[in-house]
């Protein structure tokens, strides 16, 4: 029963990914004209394609007539509501809620996991998925399970029915450990040219951060074969696409950051000589993010305790935002033509600054 409630917050988590992977897509309506609205209520206004835009702190988004000064109801971005009805907060504890079964879980800041105690292959993968661990679903998205009802389904099939994976696969392992006994490996296939993306993941609806709140990650990686494309997404379920702040790996195979958002700003490497991310070894990954919906916000980004992100910018897609999910794995696989191959070990996440391991860069 403690599994199943997990899981039902897990899929709670999960259906928003039904929603476009694109945060703010712009549909032309009809609806009645409406006076501006005052500017304390605005978190952002844009002009894309030369319309004017204006998205308001409760997100909804308005097309601004600029020639009359009328503003046209398009959409909903930020499902407000629903984002502030899934927290309880009681005696100085934030609970994960869900209202339909009355399940309430503590919310994790300050977590570790190192995949130990757990059978390899499908079956470990059952038991992390649940309370105890902390983990709520997997998404596994490949030419065999294309679309959003495909890997749900598959999802099912693995988690409830005892299926086994298709072409992408998630699992404890005991090949390559950084520490202990076990790792979690994760395999995706190369995307096809009529795919965006591929991805083998596992995410905690757990999580729970925002505006002014430092989020601190580090996890060990080792990849072969093939680079993913992002490596770690911390998230806002509630809003369109799950946007959020993601550490990513390029095309030239160099760590940087990247909030999936508005802009899609690119936190990278400041150095002429930029570090790639090497394949066939362990190397540990750190970063360290202050949350801001403004230019206040920061990142950096550590490879093996080289700083090689260290830029000021917008890291929280909307004030009002709460990063709730925590994605790892290969949570895109989006270049090349061979598949990826990746284990994690030793994740800590902490909402205070951790020791550095090793030297920095000056």
């Amino acid at each position: 029963m403690r599994v199943n409630s997990m899981r039902r917050l897990a899929w709670l988590a999960g259906l928003l990914v039904l929603l476009s992977m694109v945060v703010l897509v712009f549909s032309k309506s009809r609806n009645a004209a409406l006076e501006p609205l005052p500017a304390d209520q605005i978190e952002l206004t844009k002009v894309v394609d030369g319309t004017k835009y204006a998205l308001t702190k409760d997100g909804r988004l308005f097309r601004v007539n600029e020639a009359t000064g009328k503003w046209y109801y398009e959409q909903t971005v930020l499902q407000r509501d629903d984002m502030q009805a899934a927290y309880l907060h009681e005696n100085g504890v934030v609970y994960r809620y869900d209202a339909e079964s009355n399940v309430r879980l503590p919310v994790r800041r300050n977590f570790s996991e190192s995949f130990e105690g757990l059978e390899t292959g499908v079956a470990g993968l059952r038991q992390m998925i649940g309370q105890e661990r902390g983990w709520g679903a997997l998404t596994l998205q490949s030419p065999k399970a294309r679309e959003v009802s495909d890997y749900v389904r598959l999802r099912q099939r693995i988690l409830v029915e005892k299926g086994d994976f298709l072409d992408a696969a998630i699992f404890p392992d005991d090949r390559h450990v950084r520490t202990g006994n076990r790792s979690l490996f994760f395999t995706s296939p190369p995307k096809p040219s009529n795919m965006v993306t591929c991805k083998a993941s596992v995410s905690s609806p757990l999580v729970y951060f925002e505006k002014g709140d430092t989020f601190c990650y580090r996890a060990s990686y080792y990849a072969e074969e093939s680079l993913p494309f992002t490596v770690m997404d911390l998230e806002c379920e509630w809003i369109k696409g799950h946007a959020g702040i993601r550490i990513c790996i390029n095309e030239n195979g160099q760590i940087e950051g990247e909030l999936k958002a508005l802009d899609k700003p690119r936190y990278r490497q400041t150095s002429s000589k930029p570090v790639s991310f090497p394949m066939g070894r362990w190397v540990q990954l750190q970063t360290q993010i202050q949350l801001s919906n403004e230019q206040d916000g920061h990142i950096r980004i550590w490879q093996d305790g080289e700083l090689l992100v260290d830029t000021d910018g917008v890291t929280l897609p909307m004030e009002s935002a709460i990063y709730s999910s925590l994605e790892i794995g290969i949570s895109a696989h989006s270049y090349g033509s061979k598949v990826c191959k990746l284990w994690v070990d030793d994740i800590e996440v902490s909402d205070r600054p951790f020791e550095l391991q090793s030297k920095t860069k000056p």
